[in-house]
């Protein structure tokens, strides 16, 4: 019988992707197209999900292989999407103020998915489980549409179930919709393998994904310092605006606590605690895997004041399919849009088109994770919202540095024209 240690390491040694498995997305693709089900998904030590074969099961059929999406990205095979270019660039919000305050940009994935649902269809997307754990599942109500709005700042698990439920769905002819990363698109639409009518897709401008085990631990950390433990967390609550966004966490008591910048969001914005890939992402770029991009639509006012006059939250748009095309449009009643242009789109969102650059300590950081405690981690790292006086002196010398570099331009254009 092969120890648990030497099966795992037998299995590592056969990742899908060889010798290159810090490529792999985690996406479950392989795990789910498996016939002899040889491929279960487990935690590194940075809590990031790969996939483990089991030797004893695997047939070497290579499907896994054939159906990574990252495999077939490097090795220039068929990704399912071929063509799918930007066509039109809006800027958009719901014309329901409620659903716009509680989403953390302009709400227009709501009204995707209300569509979906009006027609008897099925919406799959990231959501908190009871303990607190980001996972994909799929809703066919109104009601349980709330569980899935709203960012999450943690990798989500896509159990292999999902897979097979959403190809059962679409075999019965319900429409169905996938929210997710564009590794996680790529991913559900390999494992399909063909074009179906009814299943939509709606990708997001994806900086990169933090694991499971550093939110485990900030989650633990809190819970030391609070009465009742969390039960739910917001990551972009728009109490300071839209442009502002705060962490928010529930208690089991009532109580709520709100933060602006939590160190769990500092490490994620200073791209410490992304997934190895992600800085590398292959899915970058105009060809999208979505037939609908969505994300924030950062400095629209800078060239659109019009689509930014009250800080509620305005969602950047793009239309990659006539599928997509047709899907908004359905949805045109409840929305406001507005044309907007592409360059506009990147100059405020540079990961749609490149990846996050990987600090120096990153690495080191995840090592540090798994031996310090997460308040020595805090202070090494500097995870905390810097002390009044240090904004001031920061944003002081902010206006300074503007104000030399004025009067440094306006001398030499007086020169220039002497």
């Amino acid at each position: 019988m092969i120890s648990e240690e030497k099966h795992s390491v037998n299995a590592l040694a056969k990742h899908t992707l060889g010798e290159e498995q810090s490529l792999c997305a985690g996406c479950t693709a392989c795990a789910a197209i498996c016939p002899v089900d040889a491929i279960t998904m487990a935690a590194d030590a940075e809590g990031f999900l790969h996939p483990v074969i089991h030797t004893d099961l695997c047939t070497d059929c290579g499907l896994c292989r054939k159906f990574c999406p990252v495999h077939n990205l490097k090795n220039g095979g068929k990704t399912g999407w071929e063509g799918h270019g930007v066509s039109l660039v809006l800027a958009a919000w719901n014309l329901d103020e409620n659903i716009r305050r509680k989403s953390s940009s302009g709400g227009v994935f709501t009204a995707l998915a209300e569509n979906i649902l009006e027609k008897g269809g099925a919406v799959a997307g990231a959501a908190f489980d009871d303990r607190l754990h980001v996972r994909h599942c799929i809703v066919t109500t109104m009601v349980e549409l709330h569980r899935l709005r709203g960012s999450k700042y943690v990798q989500s698990e896509i159990p292999k179930e999902i897979y097979e439920e959403i190809e059962h769905l679409l075999q019965q002819g319900r429409s169905v919709l996938f929210s997710g990363t564009p590794c996680q698109i790529a991913g559900i639409r390999s494992f399909l393998r063909k074009p179906y009518e009814r299943f939509y897709c709606c990708d997001l401008v994806c900086m990169g994904v933090p694991s499971s085990l550093l939110f485990d631990k900030y989650i633990a950390w809190k819970n030391a310092q609070l009465e009742s433990p969390i039960a739910s967390c917001g990551f972009r609550d728009k109490t300071s605006g839209w442009k502002t966004p705060g962490m928010i966490h529930s208690s089991l008591d009532g109580r709520c606590e709100y933060t602006q910048q939590s160190a769990y969001y500092l490490a994620f914005i200073r791209r410490l605690a992304l997934r190895p890939s992600c800085y590398a992402c292959p899915f970058k770029g105009l060809n999208r895997p979505g037939d609908v991009t969505l994300a924030d639509f950062w400095g629209v006012a800078k060239k659109y004041p019009e689509y930014d006059r009250d800080d509620a939250g305005t969602s950047l748009v793009l239309v990659n399919t006539p599928k997509g095309k047709e899907w908004l449009d359905e949805c045109g009643a409840g929305l406001f849009l507005g044309s907007a242009d592409i360059d506009t789109a990147i100059a405020g969102n540079a990961m749609l088109v490149h990846p996050a650059l990987r600090p120096p300590e990153r690495s080191e950081f995840y090592g540090d994770l798994g031996t310090m405690a997460f308040k020595a981690l805090i202070r090494k790292y500097r995870l905390k919202r810097p002390a009044v006086h240090q904004r001031l002196i920061k944003s002081l010398r902010q206006r300074l540095s503007k104000g030399i570099g004025q009067l440094i331009r306006s001398t030499r254009r007086q020169e220039q024209q002497i």
